[in-house]
């Protein structure tokens, strides 16, 4: 069969079931850069799709729309490996489970994760019932996995494929361990899956969220739907039993009286005493000579050169030589310890956004910058960072993703570190002789 070729922006979950079902049928399908704010308006592309609007893939008998209906497709181009299930049954229930997470799973889970991501602007009372949704979801899925492994007979077919795109975002942003708590089938469901070939040749590896991401508009971490119930009653009855123990029977000797009677008070107090605060990030640190703050902004207002684009490269003279404190911060390289596994493109942009974002609890003392390096796959990921102190600690212990990197921190008084530094956090095309495919700015 000739090769096919899907038409999809980085990171969109939807075009993840087409590329992961390809690679159980070892069938080719060709991704081609594509930007849906231009190509996408193009002549040629609404001639493929009316209405503007990907995944799309195109066949050499023409084109198919509709995320699920491009999954099917590519499933049934080999019987052998039953992705739609061994029987006419089976078939039926993955035709189940596919409008199941069309309709009960991926809209709640994209508004949840769609503001954290910036796609969509958050709204409180959107969210909420969003977040309830995902939990009466996952409590659908966990009633059924608990007596199976996946979710159709006894292998892998296209109804967990659909399922473990939907739910990777929320896996990787917001479903923290409090989120997981009452889903355990769910959550040893999703990993087998997402640890078997195929999964990982698409996805590579997924590093699961350890805290709930949120979005900038929303200040206060999720309530766990359910999580709490009960607890009214809990203390009331403590309470009861407590002062029945410092009431009469208890009251016989004068000294059990008087140190009974204030123990239920005490233990209110020390109930609703404030927990002490963590440190905040950098909290303690000499302040230093360098504003950080005023840095950010004098590498945003780069001047203009004479195409009038932005020449980052002219921010960094005076940087070295007048702003950068090297007493108070530091400066490290990182590079990915595993970029043999990125053999996708646009999954390596999603390692990389997934970094930055999970970096946000240090954005005022950190800035930097992440490349992705190479004209094909294996992609090379490698970045430069200014932290306000002189360890990386804060960003590997904000940063569950930080681990995965190795970290080496610069002697910044050589001309030649300066230089390579100037070429981290300026360049757009060309990195030490490698392509710059894309690159994340932290700031």
């Amino acid at each position: 069969m000739s090769a096919l070729t899907l038409y999809s922006f980085p990171g969109d979950f939807r075009a993840l079931k087409a590329l992961i079902a390809a690679q159980v049928n070892g069938v080719a399908v060709e991704t081609p850069e594509f930007d849906l704010a231009t190509d996408g308006k193009s002549e040629a592309f609404l001639a493929k799709s009316p209405l503007g609007k990907v995944p799309l893939l195109e066949t050499a008998k023409g084109c198919i729309h509709e995320s699920n209906a491009i999954a099917r497709y590519i499933a049934r181009i080999r019987g052998d490996t039953q992705l739609m299930g061994h029987s006419f049954f089976e078939q039926g229930k993955v035709d189940a489970w596919l409008d199941f997470v069309s309709h009960e799973l991926e809209v709640p889970a994209t508004l949840w994760v769609y503001p954290v991501l910036g796609y969509i602007a958050f709204d409180k009372k959107v969210h909420g019932k969003a977040v309830a949704d995902v939990h009466k979801a996952l409590g659908v899925l966990n009633k059924h996995l608990t007596a199976a492994t996946y979710l159709v007979g006894h292998h892998v077919t296209l109804a967990d494929i659909v399922a473990v795109a939907a739910l990777l975002y929320p896996f990787k942003l917001v479903l923290s361990p409090e989120h997981l708590a009452a889903y355990p089938a769910v959550q040893r469901w999703f990993l087998t899956c997402v640890n078997t070939p195929a999964f990982k040749a698409v996805l590579g590896d997924v590093i699961l969220a350890q805290t709930e991401q949120l979005a900038k508009a929303n200040k206060t971490p999720t309530a766990v739907p359910g999580k709490g119930k009960g607890k009214g009653k809990g203390g009331a009855a403590a309470g009861g039993a407590g002062g029945k123990k410092g009431g009469k029977k208890g009251g016989k000797k004068g000294g059990d009286k008087k140190a009974a009677a204030p123990a239920p008070a005490a233990a209110a107090a020390a109930a609703e005493a404030p927990k002490p605060k963590p440190p905040k990030p950098f909290e303690g640190l000499p302040k230093g000579n360098m504003d950080m703050d005023a840095f950010k902004r004098h590498y945003s207002n780069a001047p203009y050169d004479a195409n009038r684009e932005r020449d980052y490269y002219a921010t960094i003279p005076p940087f070295f030589k007048d702003i950068y404190d090297p007493e108070a911060y530091s400066i490290w390289t990182c590079d990915y310890n595993f970029n043999e596994e990125n053999t996708m493109d646009f999954t390596t942009s999603n390692l990389v956004s997934g970094f930055i974002q999970r970096s946000d609890a240090i954005r005022k003392g950190a800035f930097g910058t992440m490349l992705i390096l190479g004209d094909k796959a294996p992609f090379k990921i490698t970045g430069c960072w200014m932290f306000h102190g002189q360890t990386n600690k804060e960003i590997l212990e904000h940063n569950p993703d930080a681990e995965y990197y190795t970290w080496t921190k610069l002697d910044t008084s050589d001309p030649a570190v300066q230089e390579r530094v100037a070429h981290y956090w300026c360049t757009v095309d060309k990195f030490e002789g490698e392509t710059v495919y894309d690159s994340k700015l932290f700031k």
